[in-house]
């Protein structure tokens, strides 16, 4: 319960309009009731019409107010998908009040002057009308966008309208798209300037997704005003896709190797190994943002006028086991739930590189948050992407460390094996006893091989995680 008011808390900008509306339409109704003589001088059918109007401006802001707290319910105020929605613009809304006064005017003054008018202009309303329900006939949309996209890349969704009429074009389609994700609600829309009979056109737009996670899109919506703009006529077709959005993913500073390695470990290795696969050695390249200053290869800054650094692959010969305890308190600030960010792209990163560079290794991964969840991934380019869509659907939780999560991480190191514990707890603020370094202290959670724990913390992250910034 406490919550779900934290929750309205957060949404009282966009509640604020419609609640104001709701209590505008209650102190209507309640005045129907106070002075029934005073609207009865008007008409005596009056204090009744205006409660019809004040239920439905209470009903009206109620479903609203509903839909700003429960945003899933968005998918089900289209009961009829492919049914035809009139409305009126502002054009098309003064243009009726015009015909409403020259109405009640020639009723009133029985003038056939003005009565004629009022023919002429219903002449326009009623044909403009006819025109959009005509061209919404017989048209079909499609949606066409990619799988998998990640955190910040622009892509294209492409729209297909396809207009199956024999004779009668297409004119001024507005193809409406949504998009929504928790919180997150999109609304991009195309239009198509002419779509011909029998013709298919295809149109564009382009999105860039700023969280991970599942996005849903549906349904479509098509509308036109063509030709005078008076009446907007559209229609709405079931036509639902789903985008998977993976963390954002950068890259390793040299600096990782430099901290994580020992050196009489990187020494050991080079000694032990030769070939194609060397763990020593790999490349030079040019110095990059984040790059330790030891690694730079001086001889060859000079003879290329730039620093240039050597480059040392060095995960090829163990398996790497990765602990996420992905913990976020009940009500989060925004440090905290950066946390969680910095945290999966970190790891999704690390997991690239060592997967790309690997031979003969796996790869575990054990995440303890909304739920306990293990992973073992093998080598290859499908092994990273069904990782990459493991991480974006992770959700955070709130408990304590589980027991079960420190034994699954023990069980899974060995000898050869190094394990990366990262958590988005901060470390020095808990008692000693719920410390997720003291779980792996005690019997039977022992780590086996070289083990290092990590406190998601942007600024220690950044430190070895490059991310490309727009």
């Amino acid at each position: 319960m406490i919550e779900f008011f934290h929750l309205v808390w957060r949404k009282r900008a966009q509640l604020g309009p419609w609640l104001i509306l709701m209590l505008f339409g209650s102190i209507l109704f309640k005045y129907t009731y106070d002075a029934p003589l005073t609207l009865g001088q008007f008409h005596h059918n009056l204090p009744l019409l205006l409660r019809f109007i004040a239920g439905g401006i209470v009903l009206g802001g109620l479903y609203q107010v509903l839909l700003v707290i429960f945003p899933g319910l968005q998918k089900y105020q289209f009961k009829r998908i492919g049914r035809n929605r009139v409305s009126l613009p502002r054009d098309g809304i003064v243009y009726l009040l015009m015909m409403t006064v020259l109405f009640v005017g020639s009723v009133l003054s029985r003038e056939n002057m003005l009565m004629l008018v009022f023919a002429m202009m219903t002449g326009p309303f009623v044909l403009n009308g006819w025109i959009t329900y005509s061209m919404l006939k017989h048209i079909q949309l499609k949606r066409l966008i990619p799988q998998r996209v990640m955190v910040g890349e622009t892509f294209t969704a492409e729209i297909i309208l396809e207009n199956n009429k024999k004779i009668l074009a297409a004119h001024l389609m507005e193809v409406t798209d949504e998009i929504i994700n928790g919180e997150d609600e999109l609304s991009p829309s195309v239009v198509f300037r002419r779509v011909g009979p029998r013709q298919q056109v295809s149109a564009h737009y382009s999105a860039k997704l700023m969280r991970r996670g599942i996005y849903e899109f549906g349904p479509l919506q098509v509308s036109t005003r063509y030709p005078l703009g008076l009446v907007k006529r559209g229609a709405v077709f079931a036509e639902y896709s789903e985008l998977i959005v993976h963390p954002q993913i950068g890259r390793l500073s040299s600096k990782w190797a430099d901290d994580f390695f020992s050196i009489a470990e990187v020494a050991q290795q080079s000694r032990s190994r030769k070939g194609v696969f060397d763990d020593e050695f790999n490349h030079i390249r040019e110095y990059r943002t984040g790059d330790s200053q030891r690694a730079i290869h001086w001889r060859s800054s000079a003879r290329q006028g730039e620093l240039m650094v050597q480059e040392y692959h060095q995960n090829r010969n163990y398996d790497l086991i990765i602990g996420l305890d992905l913990w976020l308190p009940a009500y989060p600030n925004e440090a905290q739930s950066e946390r969680i960010e910095w945290a999966i792209s970190f790891i999704g990163t690390l997991c690239r590189e060592h997967l790309r560079y690997s031979r003969d290794t796996k790869l575990t991964l054990v995440s303890q948050g909304k739920t306990l969840e293990s992973l073992e991934v093998g080598i290859g380019s499908q092994g990273l992407e069904y990782l990459l869509d493991f991480l974006a659907t992770l959700q955070p939780g709130k408990s304590t460390v589980k027991k079960e999560f420190p034994k699954l991480v023990s069980e899974a190191s060995t000898h050869r094996s190094r394990t990366v514990l990262i958590t988005t707890r901060s470390e020095q603020e808990l008692p000693k006893r719920e410390r997720l370094q003291n779980c792996f202290e005690e019997p039977g959670n022992e780590l086996s091989g070289q083990w290092r724990l990590i406190e998601a913390d942007p600024e220690v992250l950044s430190r070895w995680l490059v991310l490309e910034t727009s």
